[in-house]
């Protein structure tokens, strides 16, 4: 498959660099230091599972990248067939020119950020006939540009077609994701795993930013709150007709405790480690577009209110001083 990667951080970087290691054309579109480190030393994934430096799991020497989405097709030799957006919501906008560029008749463009808007923004720029919603699930970091490190599991992304349909293009999606030793899928309902993410990633990323504290404290000393918050995402979901219930996990609360349990002790988010620096955040796109939906839908969130009262400022002197 011809692939464009967009941004080659913690989530784009892991992305591309197994894609590209197992033989698929692979370019990214990024820029400045991002852009000249891909282009001088190459792109690298590390499994830093037991520790610094970590063990290799792929390299790209010379990766494909460019700031010019036209050179990346000309350079695929077509339109792409895939295009993977991979940077912070916030940036999702401004993109729309390139991603409109770089989408063909027939490319099928995947979402991969935290929380539930940005499938909506991807469909601004290109139309609901492109974007493939996904949910990515991943630790992963930057170290240096061009330098990524995961934490656990190799990975996975779930995805599917905006209404729901089996098309060819998805399935090949999928394919190429396995082909690469991440595991893919096509839910029976690509929008109920967003939210079953959303009850676990944005729960996790607002109470560990609100208390400075990772996965392993917010499970034990913080686990009530993490249980209330996690149900507030759960009953929002289910006004809006998504029920995040399976076979496998009934009780969508408990599955989400059960996922808590099984992650590395010292993991955080990408949103959680923006704030604890003193970056913008995803806060709003992620947080605050669940609290938004509860007041929509009558459902009362006030553990994620607090959460969001209490970040709120942190947000707002970040992002004055850019």
């Amino acid at each position: 498959m011809r692939i464009v990667v967009i941004g080659a951080g913690g989530i784009g970087g892991w992305l591309g660099a197994r894609l590209a290691a197992s033989g698929q054309q692979v370019g990214f579109l990024v820029h400045g230091r991002t852009l000249a480190a891909l282009r001088s030393g190459g792109l690298t994934l590390r499994d830093c599972s037991r520790g610094k430096p970590g063990t290799v799991t792929a390299r790209i020497e010379t990766p494909l990248a460019s700031d010019d989405p036209q050179a990346l097709t000309d350079a695929l030799g077509g339109e792409p067939d895939l295009v993977l957006a991979t940077t912070k919501v916030d940036a999702l906008p401004q993109l729309a020119p390139a991603l409109r560029r770089l989408t063909g008749p027939d490319t099928g463009v995947v979402s991969t950020q935290n929380g539930i808007s940005a499938p909506g923004l991807l469909a601004d720029a290109v139309g609901k006939e492109h974007v493939l919603p996904g949910v990515a699930r991943v630790y992963s970091a930057i170290i240096s540009p061009g330098d990524i490190r995961t934490i656990g599991s190799a990975g996975s992304l779930a995805l599917g077609e905006w209404d729901g349909s089996a098309t060819a293009r998805s399935s090949a999606a999928v394919q190429a994701l396995e082909e690469a030793g991440i595991c893919a899928w096509i839910p029976d309902s690509i929008w109920a795993e967003l939210w079953r993410k959303v009850s676990f990633v944005v729960v996790q990323g607002a109470l560990g930013a609100a208390a400075n504290a990772p996965i392993g404290v917010l499970r034990s000393d913080l686990r009530d709150a993490f249980s209330r918050a996690a149900g507030e995402v759960v009953a929002v979901a289910s006004a809006l007709g998504h029920d995040l219930a399976t076979h496998d996990a009934p009780d969508p609360v408990a599955a989400v405790l059960a996922l808590a349990d099984a992650q590395p002790a010292g993991a955080t988010t990408s949103m959680q480690r923006d704030i604890a620096a003193g970056l913008p955040s995803e806060l709003d796109a992620q947080l605050g577009s669940v609290c938004r939906a509860g007041d929509s839908t009558g459902v009362p969130t006030p553990v994620l209110d607090l959460a969001r009262a209490v970040l709120a400022p942190r947000e707002a002197a970040a992002r004055a001083r850019i």
